[in-house]
């Protein structure tokens, strides 16, 4: 039988009576404590709701479900430019030149101020003036698979060459018209002291400083055949610039004293079937690709690894995940070419460094049919450069020059060239009026519960400010709730200033923000 309170500010519990500082009153349990605010009231300030604001997403893309604490900087995938404070602006124009003579092109480089493509087999040069990539100049034995400058010494004489290699024999010019061939079975070409260094697919080294009279034979890499990726020059721990030779289990350096190549701490991670295609190297560090994820070496006294690509937190979505194909250095940026047009298996990658660092780990999500990419990381967050069209066909290579006196990015894509001017410094875009926009952008922002999974909530308003749109340049807002990327159109923006809506459907949201323009 339940007991009865005879007097004033009492309540009973188990049948034991306690005495209140106060009257009882009656609130809802499900509701959370207001907050407590000292000195300036803000919006933020609301005592029952929380502001989510989204104007600064350096922390780039790579979120899927938003923890509050930790993520208010970050996106779950946007096309649009991140790297402003304040600002979320549509992103680069990408110019395609003229089509040219079709095929794909495995090498893009710059050479005497012009851009040299290999559709095919065949080598052409690009005419900035008209747009054209004119006749062929050259017929390659087979399709290119590296290329390099440098200067070689025909006759004792030092002269600027351009070398291609294509796996069978080795092509070069000291002009747009003056071509030779030199007959050995050379994959991959770097230059390093004055030589220029070549590898064969079975891993055997080359030099010569005269294509015309031969190589000397140097050291042999101890890997099956078919296991080279790829050559680059670095630093070493020495703090001495050495040749690294990528591979399908990581990184070796070439000891040219004794003529042999030498492992590092990256050669702990097992066998990946891309591992090392495409490996660069960006402001004092390697970065070694494997699939989508990518490893971070810095050698010296305290070697370092750790994981740094577009695979950590949650990730890409689903049809952008993929292959890197090629990494690239950038002012701004480490630049990442990621094709996404294959089907590949998902494989579990670990390198375990035993110099005071511990244990990284990264995942290599399989690639579905879906996008190209060409993402870039400035150590604080990935943004996407430029994205393809989804039945495009593969992304394979790019370059970054200063060719016809301006610094772009060239890219190959669906067997059609590109490329967009990059900025040499960081510029506000509101300050730089010059800047040439492509026509449309996405930013999806993570799934948001504002940290409480367990309430529902209400969305009460949005606020959407924006600069410059018009009725034929306009920005969309659109939302979805309970992880169902079904969108609802919130308002389409056509003027300069602040919209403020009413409530949105209570449950979690995800929203979406289209610009075009």
């Amino acid at each position: 039988m339940a007991g009865r309170i005879t007097a004033q500010n009492q309540i009973r519990i188990n049948d034991v009576i306690f005495t209140t500082t106060g009257k009882v009153r009656e609130f809802l349990a499900s509701q959370p404590p207001g907050k407590l605010t000292l000195g300036d009231y803000s919006d933020a300030s609301n005592p029952y709701a929380s502001e989510y604001s989204i104007d600064d997403l350096r922390g780039g893309i790579g979120v899927n479900i938003l923890d509050p604490r930790t993520d208010l900087d970050r996106a779950w995938y946007a096309t649009t430019q991140l790297r402003y404070k304040g600002r979320i602006v549509l992103p680069r124009l990408a110019t395609l030149t003229d089509e040219g003579p079709g095929g794909d092109v495995n090498v893009l480089y710059e050479f005497k101020e012009e851009v040299y493509a290999t559709f095919g087999t065949a080598v052409h040069v690009y005419n900035n003036t008209s747009d054209s990539w004119g006749s062929s100049l050259r017929a390659l034995p087979n399709s290119a698979t590296d290329a390099a400058k440098g200067l070689l010494y025909p006759s004792g004489v030092a002269t600027l060459t351009l070398v291609i290699a294509s796996g069978e024999d080795v092509d070069y010019a000291t002009a747009s018209d003056v071509w030779a061939r030199n007959v050995l079975d050379i994959k991959y070409v770097v230059f390093w002291h004055e030589l220029l260094w070549g590898i064969d697919n079975g891993g055997q080294l080359y030099y010569t400083d005269d294509l015309s009279s031969g190589w000397s034979t140097d050291a042999k890499l101890q890997l099956p055949t078919g296991y080279i990726s790829g050559l680059i020059v670095a630093r070493g721990a020495d703090q001495e610039f050495h040749i690294y030779a990528s591979t399908k289990t990581g990184l070796f350096i070439h000891d040219s004293v004794n003529q042999r190549f030498v492992e590092t701490d990256m050669t702990e991670q097992p066998y990946h079937s891309d591992g090392g295609v495409g490996t660069g190297k960006w402001r004092g560090n390697i970065y070694y690709p494997a699939g989508n994820a990518i490893y971070e070496f810095q050698p010296g006294a305290s070697t370092t690894v750790q994981t740094v690509g577009p695979d950590r937190d949650h990730g890409l979505p689903e049809t952008r995940r993929g292959v890197i194909k090629k990494l690239l250095s950038s002012h701004n940026d480490l630049l990442a070419v990621l094709d996404a047009s294959t089907q590949d298996g998902l494989t579990s990658v670990k390198t375990r460094v035993t110099r005071g660092i511990g244990s990284h780990h990264g995942v290599t999500l399989g690639a579905q049919k879906g996008f190209g990419l060409i993402m870039g990381w400035d150590r604080q967050g990935w943004e996407v450069k430029w994205q393809s069209g989804s039945a495009d066909k593969p992304i394979i290579t790019a370059d970054v020059n200063n060719a016809y006196n301006e610094n772009r990015m060239w890219w190959l894509s669906n067997q059609r060239v590109y490329y967009m001017v990059m900025p040499q410094d960081v510029v506000n875009p509101l300050e730089v009026p010059s800047t040439r926009y492509g026509s449309s952008g996405t930013l999806e922002t993570p799934w948001n519960d504002m940290g409480a999974r367990n309430q529902s909530k209400l969305a009460l308003s949005l606020l959407l400010e924006t600069i410059n749109p018009s009725s034929s340049e306009t920005v969309k807002v659109e939302y979805a709730t309970n992880y169902t990327e079904s969108y609802t159109t919130i308002v389409t923006k056509t003027s300069t200033g602040r919209f403020l809506s009413g409530g949105i459907t209570p449950s979690d949201s995800h929203s979406d923000r289209s610009s075009s323009g």
